[in-house]
């Protein structure tokens, strides 16, 4: 499966890197255009309203019909999320963004992204603060409305903890590449992840339940990073890190424990090929686990998703002279224990979409999956998932 994973991404990669050979990226690699399509300065909705500050976030709901092994749920409507959003160039050197999450209708409140940006120069600048971590392309650009897909893709929700936010301090900035595009880059100290991945956790190692780490639990700074190389705006490579200690192992200089590790390596890649937007990540954990505990929690994990989006259909409603349809097509897998067979879920997204404008859309997914536990044992499931989401 680790081949398979990589073959895909390679595939990806390989396109990525011929297609579009004759474009002039001198303009389209600016200084003026993201680091990442839809991240935290590339929305849609910010509206000025009084001196330097503006706001705007986005809202999503969901309707969902599931069905596990012949059990069928009753129809569930969740108020999935509502979120704030807010900027302002404090000067032409300093900027400061946020992003406030209301979840599941208001039962969780999270302060998802609040950073200050020091713009030293566009090949070097400084971060700090509440971070959305650059592990992915897709956890800096994880927007409902962005997105064509009711729900998240597997290997970042149940294997990296999208969103992924972390305290912390570091640089980013892009250096342009001559006849190639540019590269860009993030680089940050944080404070990891906590031992909630193992000792919070009954099915096994789990990495989002050591999300959270807020004061950190054991003084040794994590790091994490991602470089990308991207060939003007359609086409783009990025690799990234994650690694530190998760678990306290010194205690006022005295070390209590030993010194165990999480690390994890993703690759990302987005190509657009005859009107088709191809995406994907493939992630790689690995984690120390305690003596007592080996072969009952996971020390390697992975996982990746694959999907292709095409538009078709603009202007078929004649009332709404800017709407277009997509069709898609997903391909999911995440394995949580790499060293035996089971413990793995797997399954395949296909819908329709319809946006009135860009910055609205109507979801309609059909999902087909299958999911094996720590006996091997399989259990099938099937999903319609609708759902709107919007920018304001």
């Amino acid at each position: 499966m680790s081949t398979l994973i990589f073959r895909v991404m390679a595939g990806l990669l390989a396109v990525a890197a011929i297609a579009d050979a004759q474009v002039d990226t001198t303009r389209r690699d600016s200084t003026s255009r993201p680091f990442v399509r839809g991240g935290i300065y590339d929305k849609p909705y910010l509206a000025n309203l009084l001196g330097r500050a503006a706001i705007g976030g986005y809202a999503e709901a969901h309707a969902r019909w599931e069905q596990v092994e012949g059990l069928t749920d009753e129809a569930t409507f969740e108020a999935k999320r509502f979120n704030l959003f807010a900027s302002s160039r404090v000067s032409d050197f300093v900027r400061i963004g946020a992003e406030i999450e209301f979840e599941d209708g208001g039962r969780e409140i999270n302060l998802e992204y609040a950073a200050i940006d020091f713009l030293i120069h566009p090949r070097f600048a400084l971060r700090g603060g509440m971070l959305l971590s650059p592990l992915g392309r897709f956890n800096l650009a994880h927007d409902s409305p962005l997105n064509e897909f009711t729900d998240r893709p597997l290997v970042s929700t149940e294997l990296l903890g999208t969103a992924l936010s972390e305290p912390g301090f570091g640089a980013f900035g892009y250096v342009p590449v001559r006849g190639v595009g540019r590269v860009t880059y993030e680089a940050y100290l944080t404070n990891g992840f906590h031992d909630g991945m193992i000792v919070n956790s009954e099915a096994g190692t789990r990495i989002p339940l050591g999300r959270g780490n807020f004061e950190d639990n054991n003084g040794s700074p994590a790091f994490v990073g991602r470089v990308a190389l991207s060939k003007g705006v359609d086409h783009t490579i990025g690799l990234s890190a994650h690694r530190g200690a998760y678990n306290a192992f010194s205690l006022e200089g005295t070390t209590i424990d030993e010194r165990r590790n999480l690390s994890i390596a993703v690759i990302d890649a987005e190509s657009h090929l005859f009107g088709v937007r191809l995406s994907g990540e493939a992630a790689v954990a690995a984690v120390d686990i305690p003596a007592g505990l080996s072969g009952i929690y996971a020390d390697r994990q992975q996982g990746f998703y694959v999907e292709g989006v095409r538009g078709f259909g603009r202007g078929w409603v004649r009332t709404i002279p800017r709407s277009e349809f997509a069709a898609k097509l997903r391909w999911d897998y995440v394995d949580f224990d790499t060293r035996r067979r089971g413990t793995s879920s797997a399954q395949i997204t296909a819908g329709v979409n319809f946006r009135p404008t860009a910055e609205s859309v109507l979801k309609l997914d059909y999902v087909r999956g299958r999911g094996r536990d720590e006996f091997n044992n399989l259990a099938r499931q099937a999903s319609v998932l609708f759902s709107m989401a919007t920018y304001f």
